[in-house]
């Protein structure tokens, strides 16, 4: 395969609304420097078709992998369907994402949740204090062989409950995703034959990068644990203040900033730099995917059958 020459790992966010302030994308080149968070060029917060321009530009001028935190199918081999009963259930993953277009059209911002409150589909998914007739916590066959490995426990994408829910993320990234494929040199794995295309999605799961590295349970939080799994997969540690000249422009003094200086999360009191969740997941998943990408077998696992690739897809780094 040829080599890729920029890592972008996305920490997704399913919320409604033209701009999602919990999406925060993290870049690292070949090589062993640090990951670094980006800005979105155009100010404020991304997005979605904001980072979608975005990733296209960057596609045109090196070799793009980018990782993305959420499910790109949902559940269909453990009862060969994905909505049992529906007469129109999609034929494959691709029918999946025109479904969830065709009733998500009109939501802006490439939000997609609203497919949960279709008749007769929202009885299959959990949905704030209402649990729809049909609803099983159902999962895909990489999801239950992740908690089988031990790399995380994964939640079903048909809870639309609490922190943890996947479901709206989900949703809207399959609306990304379809608006992504359309482009001459983008292939979305294990769907596409990657080949030589220009920008290759892969679904990524950062808790399962930070088992990997024994990074222990839970989010990951502060610099010394951060530095402790990007260590593991040969990154060399983020320190105090991260910027990466010529990936974007400074809106202020119109030059160019990739990326975003961690300076705003430093506490003056220590001098420690404080992260997010989603800050973290990020640059995880960057720094594993360039790690982890030029190894052949993670492109064909064991358990991604022709069924499987086909209706459910797979999370890269899982065999």
């Amino acid at each position: 395969m040829t080599p890729f020459d920029l890592f972008v790992g996305v920490d997704w966010s399913g919320e409604r609304g033209p701009r999602v302030k919990r999406l925060q994308v993290a870049v690292c080149d070949a090589g062993q420097g640090a990951p670094s968070l980006v800005v979105n060029p155009a100010g404020g917060a991304w997005s979605r078709p904001d980072f979608a321009d975005w990733l296209l530009a960057k596609a045109r001028e090196r070799r793009v992998l980018c990782g993305l935190d959420f499910s790109f199918c949902f559940p269909w081999e453990d009862r060969q369907a994905y909505f049992p009963g529906f007469a129109d259930d999609p034929v494959d993953h691709a029918g999946f994402w025109e479904l969830v277009e065709a009733l998500c059209v009109a939501d802006d911002g490439l939000f997609g949740g609203g497919l949960a409150d279709v008749e007769p589909l929202h009885h299959h998914f959990r949905r704030g204090a209402v649990t729809g007739a049909s609803y099983a916590r159902r999962l895909r066959v990489v999801e239950a062989l992740t908690g089988e490995r031990g790399l995380g426990t994964t939640e079903s994408v048909f809870n639309l409950v609490g922190a943890r829910q996947v479901g709206k993320s989900s949703l809207s990234g399959m609306r990304f995703l379809r608006l992504l494929r359309v482009h001459d040199g983008v292939a979305v794995w294990p769907f596409d034959d990657v080949g030589d295309a220009g920008l290759v999605l892969v679904e990524a799961f950062p808790t399962a990068f930070v088992r990997m590295a024994a990074g222990g349970a839970g989010k990951v939080r502060d610099i010394v644990r951060l530095n402790g799994v990007l260590e593991y997969f040969n990154s060399r540690p983020i320190p105090n203040q991260s910027c990466h000249p010529g990936e974007g422009r400074d809106p202020e003094r119109g030059r160019g900033t990739a990326l975003r200086s961690l300076g705003p999360g430093l506490r003056r009191d220590d001098n420690r730099i404080e992260f997010t969740d989603d800050m973290t997941d990020a640059l995880i998943a960057s720094a594993a995917l360039r790690h982890l990408s030029p190894q052949p077998s993670l492109w064909n696992p064991v358990g991604l059958s022709d069924r499987v690739r086909r209706f459910e897809g797979w999370t890269f780094g899982i065999s």
